[in-house]
């Protein structure tokens, strides 16, 4: 077959319409044409077809992809997961993530750290519970134990602690001015390790913000948690 005619959709400009013998053949990204280097007046053959075929698909993928790091940092797996979901082939979806991870659109180690340092910027966050939540995200154990040693000092996961504890007694001294020192005790442990605390940091914070808090029956300051 040849290439008789090339010309752009009426309704998407930024494809284009090739006509081979006066017949439609197939509808394609600008993108694509430029790639092949057809051209009208080209010979075009069944495997050039497929070739064509393949790199609409390969394309396509990578622009959902980068639709889907447009809203917010991905994983590795995330993307894969939504161009699987999508229907792309494994080849395509190959092909995509090896582009994005070469121009560092994709970076399983920067995704990480940001992660983290957004995370702990909204609300206190323990490594614990940040470690659970990127491998659930498709980021390798290595991956993520790499960037929680870089971006949490262990000074700061116990101040971020102290200050989370001063937090939630202040509050719950608000509402529960009564509440029995243990009681309270009690309740901050397991909002803290809720919050994912290492149980060392989680004590520390205990009781030194119990021991700070100026109980009346001097209970605070007795004992572990």
């Amino acid at each position: 077959m040849k290439i008789t005619n090339i010309e752009s959709q009426k309704n998407r400009p930024e494809r284009r319409n090739i006509f081979a013998d006066g017949q439609f053949l197939i509808g394609v990204g600008a993108e694509t044409l430029i790639r092949s280097g057809l051209r009208r007046g080209d010979e075009i053959t069944p495997q050039t077809l497929s070739l064509l075929q393949r790199m609409e698909e390969t394309l396509g993928a990578k622009a959902a992809a980068l639709r889907f790091l447009t809203i917010r940092p991905r994983s590795e797996r995330e993307v894969r997961d939504k161009l699987r979901e999508k229907e792309f082939g494994p080849e395509e979806i190959e092909t995509t993530i090896n582009d994005l991870t070469k121009s560092r659109l994709l970076d399983d180690a920067e995704f990480a750290r940001a992660f983290i340092r957004n995370a702990t910027a909204i609300k206190p966050t323990g490594a614990i519970l940040l470690k659970r939540k990127l491998l659930l995200l498709g980021v390798k154990k290595e991956t993520v134990e790499q960037a929680l040693q870089e971006e949490l000092a262990e000074a700061d996961q116990h101040g971020a602690a102290a200050k989370a504890a001063t937090a939630f007694l202040k509050r719950a001294r608000t509402s529960r001015k009564q509440e029995n020192p243990s009681r309270l005790r009690a309740r901050l442990t397991a909002f803290l390790l809720r919050r994912g605390y290492t149980w060392d940091i989680v004590e520390h914070a205990v009781k030194k913000s119990m021991l700070g808090g100026g109980d009346e029956d001097g209970e605070a300051g007795k004992g572990g948690i």
